[in-house]
């Protein structure tokens, strides 16, 4: 069962499904990386959020976190262990768009990998410099179907310019 371990920190323990199989989450525990962005280093301590392995269609196991409901998803399972590459890889070339959720929070949507839908939260620590948090929210493969009802309005940014901004203490 997942396991959630204080606000700053998600930790989740691995899923064993109703035929017993299990599915580690290794791959979804947080960590941190320094990249050079505008000839500064920023450190950035990556989360990964419920919504990057469950879904609502119910066809897997229930979990229960925070308050919400679930089920596994092995698709979505699979499809995240592609996330630390992107974070490694390409994260800094991808594109973004701000947007705001259902409760006003402050978000960014990515759409680069594929038909791979990323949703970001980044934000400063207070009392640090050059130092961010970003929790991946949620992470999907989109159906065609499922296409008009991602953020679409807006410019697109450079998420290396956002995470400079970020960093410097710039809401954007």
């Amino acid at each position: 069962m997942p396991i959630f371990q204080g606000r700053a920190c998600m930790r989740w323990g691995d899923i064993t499904d109703t035929d017993g199989r299990v599915y580690s989450l290794a791959h979804l525990q947080p960590f941190t990386e320094v990249f050079r962005i505008e000839e500064v280093d920023i450190t950035i301590t990556f989360t990964f959020g419920f919504h990057c392995f469950t879904d609502e269609k119910g066809n897997g196991k229930w979990i229960d976190n925070r308050g919400e409901r679930r089920s596994f998803a092995p698709d979505r399972w699979n499809a995240s262990k592609e996330l630390q590459g992107w974070i490694r890889e390409r994260m800094l070339d991808a594109t973004v768009k701000l947007y705001h959720d259902e409760k006003r929070q402050r978000r960014y949507f990515c759409l680069d990998i594929y038909d791979y839908a990323l949703f970001l939260q980044i934000t400063k620590p207070h009392n640090t410099e050059n130092t961010l948090k970003m929790m991946v929210i949620s992470a999907y493969e989109v159906d065609e179907w499922g296409r008009s009802g991602l953020p679409h309005k807006g410019p697109r940014h450079n998420l290396s310019w956002v995470l400079s901004q970020r960093a410097q203490g710039i809401n954007l």
